[in-house]
């Protein structure tokens, strides 16, 4: 297998066009490229092209006439599985991999992903796939994932049983660190408790405590929470030496974007911080002991951008908000889109949501062919009885609305401009987490929502807020854990959550979609 053939072509498929790389394809086959190699690349071709199931079948058919390819097969299946939120299926690919290249040694990061794959299935889904398992070591796996979500005093019961952990991969080494990591005994919130900030930080408060005595049910096991109203006089930094002098091993707060910024800066941090807002990447020895977990929305928009294009979605109509949000949003969604290989076919950035009908008709090309319309009705002094059409350059919407108001306004204008068959993505900010009638206008719309959100929970406008508090709070019991790794390793209220590098945690949220007003699951093909 020639790999600079193969990844010279995707790079043109991803950074120019699929016209480009068939071009490179061609002449790689008059200077008789091998056909096994041929055949990766019209199944990378059929890929970038939005033919998912050629796609497929061609790497199918390579491993059935090349068993040496296996390994490029395998990685190349795995990697399009997860992109298309197929994580059962992205997980066997892999240890069927980990299986075949058995003797070659085995890298930390395949146990970890592979861990990550299993973390986004629910616990039915495990169950089922461990009760119809033949390989006694990928049972183990299945089962300690289930095991895992029981908590760490469970996890280590069932490490000790015979044969009980997988060997090949062997379990992450991550889960062996939470196991057996220092229980944190006094944790303190540095919180808004006055204020027009008072209710944010009340929310916050209560959902760590619901956490708390979730977590510990037993009294005499259970932390000390203590709280600081972080809107008294004295400074972000003062209450954080006096959270240290008070006896906390942690600290969760502040939530104030401008608090946290201040506490990032601290130079001496001996006890560690999960910060409730984002701040600027903190570079080297400074995100030391430093955790910033936040409902900020560019993760939302670059998850949605890996689900239409894992759906087969490769050229978009992207409409958004002509504000600091909104190009926060657009830049994160536009970078994440681009990195896949996804064209933008159009955008419009809106300045004012009520007044968007003339400059929608113009972007989805249904307006210019009503003017061609009411031209010839003019002309000829008679109705035409016909409507104009719309563009038919793109396969899926991004609809980058800020708010659920905005969303019910826009929604509509898409069907009315000849889209409203066309697959239409957005981010949470669509759900106000209020039961309205007016959310049939968004029924269809697939978005990414937290788990708190979504039935049967009860919820308003403040459900997001405890969860975060919530997912702070088990955060705290992970600590140690997720210094030994970027994977994915709790599944929170707030979706699942991982530690970067940076010390920020991103988050991956659920799939939504509304069905007559009501949020339900969205099934992915």
């Amino acid at each position: 297998m020639n790999l600079k053939a193969i990844e010279t072509v995707t790079r043109l498929a991803k950074t120019d066009s699929v016209l480009a790389a068939r071009y490179e394809r061609n002449q790689l086959m008059l200077a008789d490229l091998d056909a096994s190699t041929l055949l990766f690349i019209d199944s990378v071709l059929a890929w970038f092209a939005g033919d998912t199931d050629l796609a497929d079948q061609l790497l199918a058919n390579l491993a059935r006439d090349n068993t040496a390819a296996l390994d490029l097969v395998l990685q190349e299946r795995e990697a399009r599985q997860a992109l298309a939120g197929n994580w059962l299926a992205a997980a066997e690919t892999l240890f069927q991999r980990a299986h075949a290249r058995a003797g070659n040694g085995q890298d930390e990061a395949v146990s970890d992903r592979l861990f990550g794959y299993l973390l986004r299935l629910d616990t039915a889904t495990l169950a089922e796939a461990s009760r119809g398992a033949r390989d006694p070591n990928w049972r183990q796996w299945l089962q300690m994932q289930v095991v895992y979500r029981e908590g760490p005093e469970a996890l280590a019961d069932w490490i000790t049983r015979p044969n009980a952990p997988p060997q090949h991969p062997a379990m992450p080494r991550h889960v062996e660190r939470w196991v057996t990591s220092e229980t944190v005994d006094h944790i303190a919130l540095l919180l808004p408790l006055e204020g027009r900030l008072a209710g944010a930080g009340e929310a916050v408060l209560s959902g760590a405590i619901d956490q708390l005595y979730t977590l510990f049910p037993d009294p005499r096991s259970r932390p000390t929470l203590t709280t600081l109203n972080s809107t008294q006089p004295a400074s972000v930094k003062d209450l954080y030496h006096q959270a240290v002098a008070d006896g906390a091993d942690l600290i969760i707060g502040p939530l104030i974007k401008e608090d946290v910024a201040s506490l990032g800066q601290l130079a001496q941090r001996t006890v560690p911080v999960i910060a409730l807002n984002q701040t600027d990447s903190l570079a080297g020895s400074s995100n030391r002991n430093w955790m910033s977990l936040s409902l900020a929305p560019e993760d939302e928009a670059r998850q949605i951008a890996d689900v239409a294009f894992g759906q087969a979605c490769r050229h978009a109509i992207v409409v958004g908000m002509n504000n600091d949000r909104g190009a926060r949003l657009l830049s994160s969604f536009t970078d994440r889109w681009t990195q896949h290989g996804g064209r933008i076919r159009g955008q419009l950035v809106v300045d004012n949501p009520a007044d968007t009908n003339t400059e929608m008709g113009k972007l989805l090309g249904s307006g210019s062919s009503d003017q061609r319309i009411r031209a010839v009705e003019r002309t000829f002094d008679l109705p035409v009885d016909a409507r104009g059409r719309g563009r038919s350059d793109f396969e899926c919407i991004f609809m980058l609305a800020p708010d659920a108001a905005t969303a019910r306004a826009w929604r509509p204008l898409l069907v009315f401009h000849m889209a409203g068959d066309v697959p239409v993505y957005a981010t949470s900010a669509i759900n106000d987490g209020v039961a309205d009638t007016r959310n049939r206008d968004l029924n269809g719309v697939v978005f990414v929502e937290t788990p708190a959100m979504l039935p049967p929970e009860m919820t308003d406008r403040l459900s997001r807020l405890r969860a975060l508090g919530r997912d702070a709070l088990t955060l705290a019991q992970h600590w140690q854990q997720t210094t030994e790794t970027e994977q994915w390793v709790v599944r929170g209220q707030t979706g699942l959550l991982r530690r970067k590098q940076d010390g920020s945690v991103e988050r991956e949220l659920e799939l939504a979609t509304f069905d007559a007003a009501r949020i339900s699951p969205a099934a992915l093909p």
